[in-house]
């Protein structure tokens, strides 16, 4: 049996939020929960926090840090190169598809490198989230 991780109520299929927002059992949810999670994170958004990802490489303990911002723009850009590749291929057989889907390659390689410790390309790596207050 599934309970949630924030109340320990027992979840079914009546107080669960949708699978995709909940990928492991261990990070399971009621819907309550849930929403509360949502609204905080939103919060912590509008309030003008940073969050920031610090990198511990298990091998070989080079720690480096990225922001959730950057990993986020650089996917939708990723996306984003993909369809427009995809649709120039598709529709008018034009030569620039190709390079499209070439950059959308790129950014998915510069995603993959933010997950890699930079010494040694381990991806045994720990991660720690940290929040910073945005400096005006």
């Amino acid at each position: 049996m599934v309970i949630c991780k924030s109340c320990s109520k027992k979840l079914n299929a009546f107080n669960t939020p949708p699978l995709i927002h909940n990928l492991s059992a261990d990070d399971r949810y009621c819907k309550d929960c849930f929403k509360k999670r949502k609204k905080e994170n939103k919060n912590l958004k509008t309030k003008g926090v940073i969050k920031e990802i610090k990198c511990k490489c298990n091998q070989c303990g080079v720690v480096w840090h990225y922001l959730e911002e950057d990993e986020k723009r650089l996917k939708s850009q990723s996306v984003s190169n993909a369809l427009m590749g995809c649709g120039m291929f598709a529709g008018c057989c034009s030569p620039f598809g190709g390079l499209f889907s070439n950059k959308s390659i790129d950014l998915q390689r510069e995603i993959g490198k933010m997950k890699k410790c930079p010494k040694c390309n381990s991806t045994d790596v720990k991660k720690t989230t940290i929040y910073h207050e945005k400096k005006d």
